[in-house]
């Protein structure tokens, strides 16, 4: 009895699962389309120190996911893929479905011996033999590189190089005749990447890159699943012990678990990464540590490091980088004046649930790099060495600093960022200026804790997103607005739900002016009563003075992922720790909730709104979704045809479809709308 109730506590710590959106990569012969494929990374979670995952591929068609036999690869009943399901990459006649350890990109580890595994020390050249994980560089590293005391009893060096390439050097699954672990880390929060180098219709040149916490980063060939290479940052070897003994944990273990983000430059628009060209990846690491990489991919086969960059008064490296171009008076700027835009970072002090009274100590600023060198461009905070002080930014911002063109110059104009207290903050970017006056900014709106003095529990609202925007017009105002959206939650403990969680419009009026520092240093700042409550009723009219709408959530509820703002509309996901779901006795890893509401006034989505009873607007605003764990953003995908060389009319334009994780259904768009692109010049 005993063992069978220790396995069930088990067995419910035990999920497979995917918390991020799928990789999709742009068709680079038609770019007002997505190409097909779909790149889904997936996980369990475990009671131990290192959770096992993969990267596991499959194809959108007929505005459904398909696995490699053409069949429905989702469950409808769980939101997650189907027992019979068979991805590709996995070998034919094995139904791999929500199993995290079969088949995928983990089935298709090169052996051990051949495999190419590198970390930083010290050559920029990461395929140099100083850099190497390999037997031939076991010289190069001690025990306590690895982690380990020295104790007598302990792996040797070898023997720790070889587990980190994949040998099953002490027999981890009791198979003496197997000799390969075939094991991947758990990609819990990152996001894989595509990268598209060129090829033909239909065969297409694609690198998926997948960052994983053991420690990992991937690079995936995305026709065969097969791993091109790996880079494990030099800074987390010393967990590589911990790894291999695998303990139990009370808490989960970090390596790199920030989003990768693909950045490239077709010079000649060709379709093809060569010549001049280069291609680049950049990554944070999340809970892993404060550090930011990006690495030089341009030949897919020969990665270089460019920089790595972990400065004081950075927290964990949580903010999802943004690349941008910025026009600014520097000789040392790139030649491209391509920049990475950052927040500073998550303080862990938020970990706690009282809200803290003092300002933090690390995340509170803003950062942009050099894309090439990392070097430090400009950055805002609270400091008097920061370029623009704040007294202000006292709060950490993990999250994605959103960044506009405004009058498409190809030149970042604007900025919106949200921290942790619940503020959001407005830039305004000055052309061709220095760094001590290229920025003016402020807080525009406190939607949580900071700024009340004493917060109550239901007050103390905390935001993890970014900011989505849009342009949008008022029609009964006459008036242009910049949409502000972005909702609350407590994503550090998702289970707490004291707080009285909202999402939230903002209306920026000031949509073509910029600011003085004098005006934001004056700004009359948005509170959370100064915004119209429609929970609970539709056709809210909204006067020039509001400051825009809120929508309540039901209690329990938060919003723990980004909304996307699609055709006037706004979709975002709240999560509800509630286990037990409302229509049976499924008991699940929480529930997620899709709302979708109009982004002139938060109205449910219908024909005929006069029609919709106030009692049941909020009814007709959300759809329960069947996937359990932390739901990721709504995503819009443009598939390409089946058949584009024999598709005619409509079918060579399919409808766009929506996704969140592995459920996708119709937005319902009608007319049809068409991707408009728009890109900078160049740098994507």
């Amino acid at each position: 009895l005993s063992r069978a109730l220790l396995k069930i506590f088990r067995d419910a710590n035990e999920q497979d699962l995917a918390f991020t959106a799928p990789s999709v990569a742009v068709n680079a012969f038609n770019r007002t389309q997505n190409l097909n494929d779909l790149y889904m990374s997936v996980f369990r979670s475990d009671i131990n120190y290192r959770w096992p995952g993969n990267l596991k591929k499959y194809r959108l068609s007929g505005g459904e996911i398909v696995d490699a036999d053409g069949n429905p690869a989702v469950d409808p009943l769980t939101g997650f893929f189907a027992g019979t399901a068979r991805s590709f990459w996995t070998d034919s006649g094995i139904e791999d479905g929500p199993n995290v350890e079969i088949g995928g990109a983990a089935s298709r580890l090169p052996a051990p011996a051949a495999r190419k595994l590198y970390t930083n020390n010290g050559n920029s050249d990461l395929t140099a033999l100083t850099n190497a994980i390999s037997p031939a560089n076991a010289g190069a590293y001690s025990k306590a590189d690895f982690g380990l005391s020295g104790a007598a009893g302990e792996p040797t060096v070898e023997e720790m190089i070889d587990w980190l390439r994949g040998a099953d050097v002490f027999d981890e699954d009791n198979q003496p005749s197997t000799t390969q672990r075939n094991a991947m880390g758990d990609p819990l929060h990152s996001q894989p990447a595509t990268m598209f180098y060129g090829g033909e219709p239909g065969d297409e040149d694609i690198v998926v890159y997948i960052a994983t916490n053991d420690g990992y980063l991937h690079a995936i060939d995305a026709d065969t699943g097969e791993e091109l290479w790996s880079f494990l940052p030099n800074e987390l070897l010393s967990r590589s012990a911990a790894l291999l003994f695998n303990p139990s944990a009370q808490y989960k273990s970090y390596g790199i678990d920030g989003d990768v983000v693909p950045v490239f430059l077709d010079r000649d628009d060709n379709g093809v990464i060569d010549g001049d060209d280069f291609a680049y990846i950049v990554f944070g690491m999340r809970r892993g540590g404060s550090s930011y990489y990006a690495l030089d991919v341009t030949n897919k086969n020969a990665p270089k490091l460019l920089w790595n960059v972990s400065r004081p008064g950075m927290g964990q490296s949580w903010s999802r980088p943004t690349i941008t171009r910025v026009n600014i008076d520097d000789d040392t700027l790139n030649d491209d004046q391509a920049v990475v835009v950052i927040g500073a970072g998550y303080d862990p002090v938020h970990d706690t649930p009282t809200f803290p009274d003092a300002a933090d100590n690390s995340g509170a600023g803003v950062i942009m790099l050099d894309l090439v060198t990392g070097n430090e461009v400009w950055r805002a905070g609270r400091d008097m060495d920061a370029d623009l002080v704040l007294d202000d930014m006292t709060r950490a911002i993990p999250s994605q600093i959103r960044v506009i063109d405004l009058d498409g110059d190809r030149y970042a104009d604007r900025m919106y960022a949200a921290d942790v207290g619940g503020q959001v903050w407005r830039f305004d970017i000055f052309a061709g200026e220095p760094a001590a006056t290229l920025v003016n900014g402020g807080v525009i709106a406190q939607l949580g804790a900071e700024g009340i003095d004493s917060p109550s529990t239901a007050e103390t609202r905390r935001v993890y997103n970014s900011p989505d925007v849009a342009l949008f017009l008022d029609t009964g105002l006459n008036r242009r607005f910049l949409s502000i959206n972005v909702g609350t939650g407590y994503r550090a403990h998702p289970l707490n739900t004291g707080a009285a969680d909202a999402f939230y419009s903002i209306r920026d009026p000031a949509v073509f002016n910029r600011l003085t520092q004098d005006d934001y240093d004056n700004y009359d700042v948005a509170t959370d009563e100064d915004f119209v409550e429609v929970s609970g009723s539709t056709q809210a009219v909204l006067t020039a003075d509001d400051r825009g709408w809120k929508f309540t959530l039901p209690a329990t509820q938060m919003v723990l992922s980004n909304s996307s703002i699609f055709d006037g509309e706004v979709f975002f996901v709240a999560f509800s720790p509630d286990t037990v779901a409302a229509d049976d006795c499924t008991v699940t890893v929480g529930r997620n909730f899709l709302y979708r509401m109009s982004i002139l006034n938060g109205d449910p989505i219908v024909l005929d709104i006069s029609t919709i009873a106030d009692a049941e607007a909020d009814a007709r605003r959300v759809t329960e979704l069947r996937q359990g764990g932390i739901a990721p953003s709504p995503q819009f995908l443009f598939p390409s045809p089946d058949n584009p060389e024999t598709c005619e009319g409509p079918a060579c334009a399919p409808p766009p479809v929506g996704c969140v994780g592995a459920e996708c259904f119709d937005p319902g768009f009608r007319p049809r709308p068409v991707r408009t692109l728009w890109t900078q010049d160049g740098i994507e």
